[in-house]
């Protein structure tokens, strides 16, 4: 039986091999790669979304926060001013309880006074005899220990030495506590006049010995009533002073009299005068541009009267 032997050449099936090998490691390098950018780009797409899933629920509620805070803020504006014009009311009525309550005072005590007086006279001519002589026991008893003083210019010097030198102190105190009454009324005199003398013009200075009508300054305001559109809210205001701080017999005299009082229109150069300083005050007390600005247009806007000469 006849046997061959062929020699087959692999080289080129070994070469394919190694090529098709060298191919297979790009093909896994580059799944390997892609799958890294893939993972990367998912991470950063879910931080992405998570931070904007943040933002967007954190702007909600700020700005849900911010509604409430704005109507929480209206709403406490609107009761403020209507418990400001409460007080207002309430000061008014205090005010005018007040007035009426000095008023009836007054009233009373003259009428108390001349019932005392009315009640003294009849009893004084019930028991003549007996008011007699109590007056006659004042007169030469009580009178006379009350003023032991004046035994120190009528004994002898020889009577009653002791009683001379502690009747000479208690005189000495009486003086002394006398002129210090004397001191402080002169002091308490030219105190209140400088005052008086501070808050006039210089016309009622010069011509305060020629007339006796004296001026105190007041505002007169009529503000319309947020409760009851048809009412209004009447106050009043004066100047106060050490020395004087009851001003509810002023404040009710104007309530009643100033339907009768001459009102007329101010004048433009008083207007600006008064506008300059208003405007100086708004610069200095109201920090808000806004809130100034306001105030300056009401007032441009707003007119008042004064008191006719």
């Amino acid at each position: 039986m006849a046997s061959f032997v062929f020699d087959v050449d692999t080289s080129p099936m070994a070469n394919s091999v190694d090529t098709a090998r060298n191919h297979i490691n790009g093909v896994n390098v580059a799944v390997t790669a892609m799958q890294a950018a893939v993972i990367a780009a998912e991470v950063n797409a879910s931080k992405t979304i998570c931070e904007n899933v943040d933002t967007g629920f954190y702007t909600l509620i700020k700005s849900q926060i911010s509604q409430k805070a704005v109507a929480a803020y209206t709403e406490m504006g609107s009761k403020q001013m209507l418990l400001l014009q409460l007080v207002k009311e309430l000061d008014n009525v205090r005010k005018q309880m007040e007035g009426d309550f000095n008023m009836i005072t007054r009233r009373y005590s003259k009428l108390f006074m001349s019932l005392n007086k009315a009640l003294e006279s009849r009893v004084r001519e019930l028991d003549r005899p007996a008011m007699k002589l109590a007056e006659i026991k004042k007169s030469v008893v009580f009178d006379r220990l009350k003023d032991d003083s004046s035994l120190l210019f009528s004994i002898s010097e020889e009577a009653l030495p002791f009683a001379n030198t502690a009747l000479s102190g208690k005189l000495k105190q009486k003086t002394r506590d006398t002129l210090h009454t004397l001191s402080e009324s002169v002091n308490e005199n030219s105190s209140y006049s400088e005052k008086v003398e501070s808050i006039l013009s210089e016309d009622e200075k010069g011509n305060s010995g020629a007339s006796d009508i004296w001026y105190q300054p007041a505002i007169f305001c009529v503000t319309d009533s947020l409760l009851n559109q048809e009412s209004d809210i009447e106050s009043i205001y004066t100047a106060k002073t050490e020395v004087w701080q009851n001003t509810a017999p002023v404040v009710s005299t104007i309530s009643h009299v100033h339907n009768d009082l001459p009102w007329k229109g101010s004048d433009a150069g008083e207007k600006e005068a008064i506008r300059r300083e208003f405007a100086a005050l708004c610069e200095k007390e109201l920090e808000d541009e806004r809130i100034s600005g306001e105030a300056l247009r009401l007032f441009n806007e707003s007119a008042w009267e004064v008191l006719g000469v």
